[in-house]
């Protein structure tokens, strides 16, 4: 009896504070799984990316009126991209990416099918470029659906859009004679030239003047802007596939923006090897219409920068200090 009355005392005093400090400790420990899991800030994303790039300029096109954006688009030039990148994750909606790409741009006049509208001029033009492009850029990747569902801290499809800012390198080179012949230090448009590009009819009496350019540089500043979606295998491998449009502050990666130029400037600007070779490759040689090309005309349409496009598949790796979080949806 007792140790009747010991085990009742027992179960009605010591027991039920156990037994409260247990669900105390239980309800502490999930409430802490619980917070750590809605909290994915600070994890990181590496990864590479893989696909195909096309050019947006002054060369090639279709028929018409050049245009910018895809109306103007060759297959053809499609050309490989690859890059590497790291995403940093303030908040599980935003992503900050620091990346790094490369890819060779690409674009020709002979690409046009002439069907004598006003896409005649391009294809008699007859100008063709490569441009190796090494960039960099910083961006902001923001996932919308992760604003608004508190429930699930990475979906499974996550679709997102991204914008930044990058620097990029380019060198824009035809080929000539068996070789790729850079064209910036042949001044095919007299950048950088003293004087005035003159041009008088022995027609009409009439005469054209218009300034050189100044000389352009090989780095160049963009604004990437990004649509993707994002298919999250497990919380630590996705595939990412999407688009990125460029929107650059240049019209200089295929060499051409401005005029054709009077060749007896190059002899006064260039050494004779040089003014020798800008003769053969700033435009009248090629030309398909020699007779029409004469100083001051114009060889494109300076109105409108590059630009070049890529669609991308991307593979990534998350990782961290702080637990696995949950995903689903």
């Amino acid at each position: 009896m007792k140790n009747f009355f010991l085990m009742k005392k027992f179960t009605s005093g010591v027991l039920p504070l156990v037994l409260t400090f247990g669900i105390l400790f239980i309800n502490i420990k999930s409430e802490a799984q619980d917070d750590e899991l809605e909290d994915i800030a600070g994890h990181w994303e590496v990864g590479v990316t893989g696909g195909a790039n096309t050019f947006l300029g002054d060369l090639g096109g279709n028929r018409g009126k050049g245009q910018t954006f895809i109306k103007d688009f060759n297959a053809p030039t499609t050309k490989p991209f690859v890059g590497v990148f790291a995403d940093y994750f303030p908040y599980s909606w935003l992503a900050v990416k620091l990346a790094f790409n490369y890819t060779t741009v690409t674009g020709a006049d002979s690409l046009i099918k002439n069907t004598n509208d006003l896409e005649r001029w391009r294809y008699y033009r007859n100008l063709s470029f490569r441009s190796r492009i090494l960039e960099g850029s910083i961006n902001a990747d923001v996932y919308p659906v992760m604003i608004f569902d508190k429930n699930v801290e990475i979906h499974k499809i996550s679709p997102y859009i991204g914008f930044g800012l990058g620097l990029f390198h380019f060198n824009p080179q035809t080929y000539y004679q068996g070789k790729w012949v850079d064209l910036r230090p042949l001044h095919t448009e007299g950048e950088g030239f003293s004087g005035t590009n003159t041009y008088t009819d022995a027609r009409t009496g009439k005469t054209v003047s218009v300034p050189y350019a100044k000389q352009y540089s090989l780095l160049g500043v963009y604004i990437p802007v990004t649509l993707g979606v994002k298919f999250y295998f497990d919380n630590t491998f996705a595939l990412s596939v999407g688009v990125t449009f460029r929107h650059t502050f240049t019209d200089y990666i295929d060499d051409v923006h401005g005029y054709y130029v009077n060749q007896s400037a190059f002899d006064q600007n260039l050494s004779p090897t040089q003014a020798a070779l800008a003769k053969q490759l700033s435009g009248y040689s090629q030309s398909r219409t020699p007779w029409k090309v004469h100083p001051a005309l114009l060889r494109a349409d300076g109105t409108q920068n590059d630009s070049y496009t890529n669609i991308f598949l991307t593979l990534s790796v998350r990782f961290g200090n702080g637990p696995k979080f949950y995903y689903g949806g």
